[in-house]
């Protein structure tokens, strides 16, 4: 069970302990939790659900479809549409229910096309916009509307969707029900259960919301049936089992780079960072900011080796900064320098330490480049990985 302490004010030394607000009053309902994260988009952590669905814009709330209301719709300036339940979990009814509910309007969206998804969410929005993209394009004023129509589209179609169930209390046991989401395997989706419990200063009209994540499920790959006519006429179907699914950021990710780099390339660095995880447990991390972007992380989370973007520029943050808090900045400038002579380009320390980089040219070096010496990549990796550890362990 988790277990999660209450947020205290320290002020001129003195300790004032937080309330827990008991979302069950007229005050605090289903539809005050509603409007909390409608008109405050930038309280659920999605960057750290999904990435790709990062920067999302409200757009309406109870948007109507054949199996009811949908709380709440987002959406971004890709196209990915973000899917919001609010609940209060007063008995295991609601709780068995909602999952299933949020699935079914996630199967009813995927049915939609672009003109039923934007009159549906015009409608629902009451406003004065009359398009989707006017309404995006007050907060991205350089986006393309035929390009993000056709995201939108593209989207609906391949049930790309990040649904988030929406709690005052999330139980253990509910987050036991996101299994239930294996069963409904037609829809490339990500769920995520968020709690956001509220506390109220005793003192004053302040209050606190805590937003935290409490499950988040990997996208389900889409299940393919193949049936031939023999199977047909004896009532049998081979389903074919997905393969381990990766998010839909991940996902996102890859197909943009494929398209800049090709396919082979692409494939050569998913095996590179499978042998850097086995070898080596670096992990990845994806981020966002004018667009997605993969990073490869020491085992400990704390030291970057590469931040691969999704055009195929290899970036470097902060790892000649971070070397440098354990009091060895050389290790994380040979590093640098090592990777640089590899790939016949050149160390750049013309900006701020933290982004010190491996540029040619005065440009960022590919990832297809990169490619071409994997195996001196890792040795290097590894070298940097042990000195950090000798001096980690002495401190």
């Amino acid at each position: 069970m988790k277990q999660h302490s209450t947020p205290i004010i320290i002020k001129d030394n003195q300790v004032q302990s937080f309330e827990k607000v008991a979302l069950n009053s007229s005050l605090y309902d289903e539809n005050w939790i509603q409007n909390l994260c409608f008109k405050n988009s930038a309280l659920l952590p999605i960057d750290e659900i999904e990435p790709t669905f990062g920067g999302m814009i409200p757009i309406c709330r109870e948007l109507s479809t054949e199996s009811g209301y949908i709380d709440l719709i987002y959406l971004n300036e890709s196209g990915f549409i973000t899917i919001g339940e609010c609940k209060l979990w007063r008995n295991p009814e609601a709780r068995r229910k909602v999952v299933g509910q949020v699935l079914d309007y996630a199967k009813d969206l995927s049915k939609w096309d672009f003109t039923k998804f934007e009159t549906e969410c015009i409608k629902s929005r009451k406003g004065n916009k009359t398009s989707l993209f006017k309404i995006l394009l007050e907060f991205y004023p350089e986006i393309d509307e035929a390009t993000f129509i056709d995201n939108v589209q593209n989207n609906l179609k391949k049930g790309r969707f990040l649904l988030v169930i929406i709690g005052d209390g999330i139980r253990e046991n509910m987050e036991e029900l996101a299994t239930y989401i294996h069963r409904n395997g037609n829809l490339n989706f990500t769920l995520s259960l968020i709690e956001i419990p509220i506390y109220k200063n005793p003192n004053g009209d302040e209050i606190i919301v805590t937003p935290r994540i409490l499950a988040k499920t990997k996208e389900i790959e889409r299940i393919i049936y193949r049936i031939s006519e023999n199977e047909m006429e004896n009532g049998l179907t081979d389903t074919l089992k997905p393969t381990e699914g990766k998010s839909i950021s991940e996902k996102v990710f890859y197909e943009r780079l494929e398209a800049t780099i090709g396919k082979e390339k692409t494939n050569q660095l998913q095996e590179f960072i499978n042998k850097l995880s086995a070898e080596l447990n670096i992990i990845t991390k994806l981020g966002r900011g004018k667009r997605l972007s993969l990073n490869l992380k020491s085992p400990n989370d704390t030291y970057n080796f590469a931040s691969i973007q999704e055009n195929g520029e290899v970036w470097f943050y902060g790892i000649v900064y971070k070397t440098n808090e354990i009091g060895e900045k050389q290790i994380g400038i040979d590093y640098l320098k090592n990777l640089a002579t590899t790939i016949k380009a050149t160390f750049d320390d013309n900006y701020s330490e933290w982004g010190w980089c491996v540029k040619r040219h005065g440009k960022y070096v590919n990832i297809a480049e990169y490619m071409n010496f994997k195996e001196e990549w890792i040795k290097i990796i590894s070298g940097t990985l042990e000195r950090i550890n000798k001096i980690e362990e002495n401190q």
